[in-house]
Parts: structure tokens; C-alpha cells; sequence
């Protein structure tokens, strides 16, 4: 294949997806630049989601289908699906998002020198409507270059945003078990290896509905009490984790000094949340680059940040769960 129109591997994960995939798949084959394949890996649909796959590959050969024999869960999904990607981009896809056609033409275009390229998302309700918000600006920020620190807490490079080098493959495969989000591994890595870029404008229509997985808790509090009780499991199994994800990152073989020593700092940190009040080492270092560390958060923000994370279980308590 010739070097100015290489080979863009879209890999898309299915489970039960016959409600959105049409609309997501012809957005996908339609796309403006048009050397791509498109590997779709079922894990375990029981509704017509294959039945609706094998119709358009009958019509379209850059289209390839894998069925997993046991639910692998949508980690682990995503890792199959990218291991069996050839092209010399990866681009990951959502069973019911919508891309702009021009995506992959864009990311081919302003991807340049950095390992990995993404961008925001316009949100869309359950009938393809626009809402007129995106998933991550205005309240929060896109990051780009190195920015490792910034990915630690945080997260703004979505999966189903994001399109990376094949060089980038060998050093995320495989996913650490149990590791929370397969966009934050793959986003922390390339952003230690290299740099990554971002586009100013958004390149996917995001779904946001009831029934999504992702979908956030109701706030539906009975009293002071049961809030209480609700914030602090939140907190303890937000820090458990982030435990078990720092430790996955601590044993990725090509960090420097300096990243390891963040890491482990982290590491220690969550091991010991349920004593003391207040980690003063952490709390030390996020004050002194708490522009990188919380640069995805809202500026103003900042100091709060710092704090918040560098907190114990009983400075938690003392506040009651409130900060």
C-alpha cells in the first residue's frame, strides 16, 4: 500500500448493540477516506446484533467478524480486537456512537509525529439528537504533548474518540487483568512513550441513554445518614480501584525513574487510606505541579484537587464526605 494512503484498522467491540449499530456501522464504512477494515468482535450478543453484521458484510469486504466464545467483558474485548488489527493506524469504535465522516481523513491529517490523536464528543440523546453539550468541554479540558501526570486522576481521552500508531500496540498488549478502562491504559502508555494531539473539533456523536453501562448513579439520597454511608463506599471503592490500576502501571517495564517513583508514591498512598488523615508527601508533590496533575480539571479548581486526593479516610470522615 502506498505511504500516503495507508491501511486505517477500525476496532469495534458488540454486545446486544442491534438498537444503534446501523446507524454506527454506515457511519464507519462510509467514512470520506476509504482504505480501511473494520474488525467487529461480538462478545456474546443473543439479539439480532450478528445476524445485522453479517448483512453489511455481504455487501462490504473490508469488513471482518470474530465471535468470542465466552463474554470476555468490554476490556478484555477491546484487547481482542486490537491484537487482531493490521493496519498502520488503530482506531477504536463504540457499538452506538456516530462518527463524522471525516474523522479518520482529519486524524490522518493533524496526527503527524505524536503516537496517538483524539478529540471531544458532541453528546446525542437515544434518537440521534443532538444535545447541543459535549462529553468533556467546556468544564473540563483536553490535554496534549506528554502529559502522563495529567491522566493519573483524571481522564479525557475516550476510547471511542481515540486512533494510535500500530508501533503503540506491542506496549499495551496485553491489558493488565482487572485494569479499570481500556482508553485510560492505552492513554497513560502513549502519553510516557510519546506525545499525544488532540482535534478542536469533536469527531464523534457520543450517545448518552438510561440503559448504558457507563451510565452514572442516581444521587437519590434518604437522609444525611444514608449519604454519609453511600459517599464513603463510593470513596473507599473509588481508592481500591485505583490501587489495583497503579499497581498494573508500576509494572510496565519502560517507565523512567520519575514516573515510577510518582506511581509508587500513589501506590502507597491508596494501600493506606483507611489511616491516618492526610498523605503530607503527596500532598507536597500535587501542590508543586498540580497544573499537570489536575490540568484536565477546571483551574480554579486546582487547590481543591490537590487536597482532595491527597486526603485519608479520617480527614474524609471529618468532613463527612462532603469535599
Amino acid at each position: 500500500m502506498k505511504k500516503n494512503t495507508p491501511l486505517v484498522s477500525i476496532a469495534m467491540c458488540t454486545y446486544n448493540g442491534e438498537r444503534f449499530l446501523r446507524e454506527q456501522l454506515n457511519s464507519l464504512i462510509k467514512q470520506t477516506y476509504n482504505n480501511i477494515e473494520l474488525i467487529i468482535v461480538d462478545d456474546g450478543s443473543s439479539d439480532k446484533t450478528i445476524e445485522l453484521i453479517q448483512e453489511y458484510i455481504e455487501n462490504d469486504n473490508r469488513i471482518k467478524l470474530y465471535q468470542n466464545e465466552n463474554n470476555l467483558g468490554f476490556v478484555k474485548n477491546f484487547e481482542q480486537a486490537i491484537s487482531l488489527c493490521s493496519g498502520d493506524y488503530i482506531a477504536l469504535a463504540d457499538q452506538d456512537d456516530i462518527w463524522y465522516l471525516n474523522k479518520i481523513e482529519v486524524f490522518l491529517t493533524e496526527i503527524k509525529n505524536n503516537i496517538l490523536i483524539y478529540s471531544d464528543a458532541d453528546l446525542i440523546d437515544k434518537e440521534s439528537i443532538l444535545t447541543g453539550k459535549q462529553l468533556i468541554r467546556p468544564k473540563k479540558n483536553l490535554v496534549s504533548g506528554r502529559c502522563y501526570k495529567s491522566l493519573l486522576f483524571y481522564n479525557c481521552v475516550s476510547g471511542n474518540t481515540m486512533m494510535f500508531k500500530k508501533e503503540l500496540v506491542t506496549k499495551i498488549l496485553p491489558i493488565q487483568d482487572g485494569f479499570s478502562f481500556h482508553d485510560v491504559w492505552i492513554a497513560f502508555i502513549a502519553s510516557t512513550l510519546g506525545t499525544i494531539c488532540y482535534t478542536d473539533k469533536a469527531m464523534i456523536k457520543y450517545r448518552r441513554y438510561d440503559e448504558q453501562i457507563t451510565a452514572t448513579l442516581e444521587k437519590n439520597y434518604k437522609s444525611f445518614f444514608d449519604r454519609y454511608r453511600k459517599k464513603r463506599y463510593k470513596q473507599v471503592k473509588k481508592m481500591q480501584i485505583r490501587l489495583h490500576d497503579f499497581k498494573c502501571l508500576s509494572k510496565l517495564d519502560f517507565l523512567n525513574s520519575d514516573e515510577k517513583s510518582i506511581i509508587e508514591l500513589l501506590i502507597e498512598h491508596n494501600k493506606n487510606f483507611n489511616k491516618g488523615f492526610l498523605n503530607l508527601k503527596l500532598y507536597a508533590l500535587l501542590n508543586k505541579n498540580k497544573h499537570e496533575f489536575f490540568f484536565i480539571k477546571n483551574k480554579a479548581k486546582r487547590n481543591k484537587d490537590v487536597l482532595k486526593e491527597s486526603m485519608k479516610v479520617n480527614m474524609h470522615k471529618m468532613l463527612f464526605f462532603t469535599f
